[in-house]
């Protein structure tokens, strides 16, 4: 002990190191008076020190063996503290001593004697920092008598700072915890904190967006990552991706599953829909918003917490970015069921943690994908798969131990190629990067850039397209739902008594459901249908629409240089190899996003920011999504279609374009040579609509390749390979149909392409594009084979789709009639039924039922037959409206197609069985009540344009006719008349009376159909002169099919059988075998006969000159 100049006794300083240590940690090694100092006496460590003949006095060199005595079970017990707890005091207490020797209370220390007392201090800190890491990392290390550290630490991070002395001080201990354990198991220290953080996001009060409490467990972790070096070690803590841990367990069982499970999705949080949105149903739209608007702000800000959080993981260092890389595609393969049908969901991550999980990436991607000029386009490699999802770590891939990422990428759908080809190819890339790496002893991998592309892109398959996938499909069970509670309310009269009794039990069930799903889907509007969403989604799939393009662009410089057609794949040129290997969702899901946005939420597609990306602003516009992009892809594809193998997609690129060239078939005024016609009715069209219509206008190759496209893909859809394709093609065609009419109706150059298109089967070469100056857009043999199929199957579809519209219209007259005849009157409700509510009837013997009964049953079966009649009325009814249409269009257009001897005689056919339906005695059984309004049936516009057809085809456009167009007017003129089964002047007088009394009309287009009557009453002259001549001939004049007599023998080179050449191809139009053997066989491989043909001429002239002086 010193003595001052003013006689105070200074300590020494192994005095002042003794207190001040003593102080800090509470114990004693001197044991005068321990009580009274309030210090915690270590007799035993004294002890020891005595025998070694050491001072008691505690000191840097003995610090950790008092304080190993001090946490001895014995210590431990006695104080009731536990060992974190106690450990966390004595640091906040040194942090206070070496605050106060900084401070004012050390001001007049020597400063060498300060900074050798602060060093002390610092030495006590490092200590007591690796025996709390030590707590934390091995809980069990030490007895426990209270809170475990992990929870301590999670209490500090979750505090206010304002209010929690500790929280202030956690940035400090969380640098001198991370800076003392780097390179010394840092991972597995701070895992503990973070699981800690994960189970309090799971608990009710955090886990909901409507508390407060998820705001604090991501302050919690950002936190905790904001430090460097602890963000470095979170991907490698255990928990951070265990490789046992997939599917819905993802969200529990992995690090940072909690705080991604956090969300405003219904699925996620039910109080959202229970509480939030518990009178969402009653609210209006500007009400609804609002609520939206709330629960958005709320979601936007999770997810920027959630992305700052992952983003300071992946920016630690290329180790870290590997890993946070392998979690995310692993929790993608494990959830890949969740893009599948009929999915269990709770095998699956919900909606919330898949949106979230995209919503990071597609902020990590924003660097890339928002520069208008795309200009890192170039450095994402279409074979990532291979090089990366295929590979493992240690050959510079991404697979996991299991091989979960390889196996997922490996059973994707490619885009043009199946799973044995899919495979052939992987391996053999495989190889040759292998043998690539050894020969220069590395292994070349992409960059962040195509891995945070892919990656994206994925995220986005398995989260937001999916969640829209089931959003559309809860629109339809809504829709039902509305459907049956209005049918069964509005006619409860068609129900047995006893399905009437439990009708108001069953109907308030059904209403109280109902409700449900119109507050979830309200919940699901929020998300789904958030702009900023939209709109970051939109940015990114204008880059993978760019690059899908770049791997097509017949120069692979899109978009850096302007898009040149690829030219057609055939036998010997197919596309390129990692086009064909491309995972076939990137086409699917831009198609689904397109058509989504389209329908729900159109305002996004003519966003400026989603149009160009938000770095647009400085006048660097580069290409625009909506504009230019979008047209552009889909003409493409279109064009090209042999780039894409699932015919469901080209059919969804026909969906895109007839949503956006939509016209209101109520406004249709374009009927041909028909007056009026239209119904009644206004509806307002998104501006999306004349924009985009604009866009294809200006677009060089949608003038040249989109027509031609689009009808080549009518002869396509006949086989999409689902078991629906049968009906699904009328869909399709019904799609094109409408495409095209508002594509004619805007702009002659449309009608000039498809004018065009077919002269290709008039000239049979290609003079018909260079008169034009035009040039070909594919191949001029194919694209003859193409129109002669087009007439066929329109030929075809018209034939059936009128039987089936006018034979449902009878079905529903005929049971309303007996319906009104049943119950006594006419005007009555529209009945009726459900299967559902048919269950409700529990007598099931039959026993103890009257005839009133039985009435009920029958008219429950009559319900039943109408309310289906009428549903395939309203589908079959606007399909053959819409292909008469094009009928009469092309048919005024280009007529020699539907003049073809393959094709006339079956067109004529089908013309007079319809025109009969139309205008003959059982026209009036057509007659249903409201069938304008109800099924969009206008008879008298069915009856016009099909007259329309007769004239086009039967009658010269012009005064000077060819020779050719004379030939193929009398061929068709022949068929009509020889057509014994329908054909009849008297129909033909019916319908021009109905057609001059309904002013359907005008004085011109009467005159013509009257002169086209004439024309047929001559041709049936002229038909029975041909009936004549086939009852003459020899057997081998005669087709063996249709005992007609040939005018152009050809050999069938795989029967050996002669046939006339008009027959065999309308044959193999329609099944492409021979007749005879069913052996494969098409038009180019028939044998002219000329020698027979010669010799049939010269026979049918001499009989026909025998005929005609036999009748002198």
């Amino acid at each position: 002990m010193l003595t001052t100049s003013r006689g105070i006794e200074e300590k020494t300083f192994e005095q002042w190191q003794d207190d001040a240590l003593s102080s800090v940690l509470s114990v004693t090694l001197n044991d005068s008076n321990p009580k009274r100092s309030g210090r915690f006496y270590l007799k035993g460590a004294a002890e020891e020190l005595r025998e070694e003949g050491a001072s008691v006095l505690i000191s840097t060199a003995t610090l950790e063996r008092v304080l190993v005595a001090r946490l001895d079970e014995d210590a431990v017990v006695t104080s009731g503290v536990s060992v974190f707890d106690y450990l966390l005091s004595c640091w906040r207490a040194v942090h206070t001593v070496v605050g106060n020797l900084y401070g004012a209370r050390g001001k007049g220390l020597n400063p060498s004697v300060r900074e050798a007392r602060v060093q002390v201090m610092r030495n006590a800190q490092e200590l007591l920092i690796s025996y709390m890491g030590l707590a934390l990392q091995f809980p069990d290390m030490f007895p426990q008598t209270g809170r475990l550290g992990r929870a301590i630490m999670a209490d500090a991070l979750l505090a206010d700072s304002d209010s929690d002395a500790l929280a202030g001080l956690l940035p400090d201990m969380l640098t001198q915890l991370a800076t003392r354990f780097t390179d010394d198991g840092l991972p597995e220290v701070i895992a503990p904190i973070v699981s800690e953080l994960g189970l309090r996001a799971l608990l009710r009060t955090n886990h909901s967006m409507l508390q407060p409490g998820f705001r604090q467990i991501l302050a919690a972790l950002d936190t905790l990552t904001t430090n460097n070096q602890i963000a470095q070690a979170v991907p490698h803590m255990s928990t951070f991706d265990p490789i046992d841990c997939a599917g819905r367990r993802i969200q529990t069982g992995t690090a940072l599953g909690p705080f991604l499970a956090l969300s405003g999705f219904p699925s996620s949080d039910e109080s959202i829909v229970q509480v939030y949105y518990a009178d969402a149903p009653e609210r209006s739209r500007q009400g609804c918003e609002a609520l939206h608007g709330g629960l958005r702000t709320t979601v936007q800000f999770l997810q920027t917490a959630l992305f700052e959080i992952v983003n300071r993981l992946v920016r630690s260092s290329a180790e870290e970015r590997k890993l946070t890389l392998q979690l995310t595609l692993r929790t993608l393969a494990t959830n890949a069921l969740r893009s599948g049908m009929q999915v269990d969901m709770t095998k699956v991550v919900d909606d919330g943690f898949a949106d979230n999980l995209a919503s990071v990436w597609l902020r990590l991607s924003e660097p890339f994908t928002n520069d208008p000029g795309l200009k890192r386009i170039d450095r994402i490699d279409p074979d990532w798969v291979m090089l990366r999802a295929m590979r493992d770590t240690q050959t510079g891939g991404l697979d996991d131990e299991q091989c979960q990422i390889s196996t997922y990428w490996r059973e994707l759908t490619r885009v043009n190629a199946d799973k044995e080809l899919a495979d052939a190819y992987l391996e053999r890339r495989l190889k040759e990067e292998e043998e690539k790496s050894l020969s220069n002893n590395s292994t070349a991998t992409p960059g962040f850039i195509p891995d945070c592309f892919f990656t994206t892109a994925a995220a986005l398959h398995i989260g937001t397209i999916s969640t829209m996938t089931r959003y559309k499909d809860m629109l339809k069970r809504i829709r039902r739902f509305e459907d049956d509670i209005e049918r069964i309310g509005g006619a409860p009269e068609l129900l047995s008594p006893m399905q009437r009794a439990g009708l108001p039990i069953v109907m308030q069930r059904w209403k109280d459901q109902l409700q449900t799903m119109r507050r979830e889907k309200c919940a699901l509007d929020a998300q789904l249908l958030d702009p900023r969403r939209l709109t970051n989604a939109m940015v990114f799939y204008r880059l993978l629409m760019c690059f899908l393009l770049r791997q097509v662009d017949s120069r692979g410089e899109f978009p850096y240089q302007p898009f040149f057609m690829p030219g057609e794949s055939n036998e010997t040129q197919l596309p390129a190899e990692k086009w064909c290997m491309l995972p076939e969702f990137l086409i699917e899901d831009v198609i689904e996003f397109m058509v989504f946005n389209t329908v729900y939420a159109p305002d996004t597609l003519i966003d400026s920011a989603a149009q160009v990306g938000r770095g647009g602003s400085n006048g660097d516009m580069g290409l625009r999504t909506f504009d230019d992009i979008l047209p552009l892809f889909v003409v493409t594809f279109l064009a090209r279609p042999k780039y894409i193998r699932n015919p469901y997609l080209k059919a969804k690129l026909v969906d895109i374009l007839h949503m956006l060239t939509y016209r209101d078939p109520r406004e249709d005024d374009d009927y041909v040579d028909t007056l009026g016609g239209n119904i009644p009715g206004k509806l307002r069209l998104h501006p999306s609509i004349d924009q985009f219509q604009s866009s294809l206008d200006e677009n060089s190759l949608a003038r040249v390749f989109l027509v031609p496209a689009l009808l080549r893909f009518y002869v396509d859809i006949e086989q999409t390979g689902a078991s629906s394709q049968f009906y699904d093609k009328f869909n399709i065609r019904y799609y094109i149909a409408r495409t095209l009419r508002a594509l004619w109706a805007r702009h002659p150059r449309y009608v000039e392409a498809t004018r065009r298109f077919f002269l290709q089967s008039i000239v049979g070469s290609a003079d018909s594009n260079k008169a034009t100056g035009e040039t070909t857009t594919g191949s001029v043999s194919r694209d003859q084979r193409v129109i002669e199929e087009f007439v066929a199957r329109l030929m075809t579809d018209t034939t059936y789709l009128l039987d089936e519209s006018l034979s449902k219209l009878v079905v529903i007259r005929d049971i309303e009639k007996r319906q009104d005849e049943q119950r006594g009157r006419v005007d009555r409700p529209e009945p009726a039924t459900s299967p559902i509510i048919a269950n409700t009837d529990t007598n099931t013997s039959g026993e103890g039922n009257d005839e009133g009964n039985d009435e009920n049953e029958d008219d429950g079966d009559d319900a039943s037959r109408l309310q289906d009649a009428e549903r395939m009325a309203q589908s079959y009814v606007s399909l053959a409206h819409e292909t008469v249409h094009m009928l009469a269009f092309l048919s005024r257009l280009v007529p020699r197609p539907f003049q073809a001897g393959e094709v006339v005689g079956r067109l004529a056919a089908m013309l007079n069985y319809n025109l009969d339906q139309l205008a003959g005695p059982k026209c009036s059984n057509l007659r249903v009540r409201d069938m304008q309004q109800r099924f969009s049936f206008n008879p008298r516009v069915l009856l016009s344009e099909l007259t329309s057809v007769y004239v086009h085809l039967g009658l010269p456009a012009n005064d000077m006719p060819s020779d050719e167009d004379t030939q193929a007017i009398k061929r068709f003129v022949m068929s009509v008349a020889a057509d014994d089964r329908s054909y009849s002047t008297a129909l033909f007088d019916k319908a021009y009376d109905i057609l001059e009394r309904r002013s359907l009309k005008d004085e011109h287009s009467l005159q013509r159909l009257r002169d086209f009557v004439h024309s047929c009453q001559e041709g049936k002259v002229d038909s029975d002169a041909m009936e004549f001549l086939e009852s003459k001939a020899p057997d081998k004049y005669l087709d063996p099919l249709l005992a007609s007599l040939m005018t152009d023998p050809v050999r069938l080179p795989t029967s050996d059988n002669v046939m006339d050449l008009a027959v065999i191809k309308g044959q193999l139009l329609s099944d492409p075998r021979d007749p005879f053997n069913r052996a494969p066989l098409t038009v180019d491989m028939l044998e002219p006969l000329p020698e027979l043909k010669k010799e049939i001429s010269e026979w049918r002239d001499r009989m026909l000159q025998e005929r005609h002086n036999s009748s002198q």
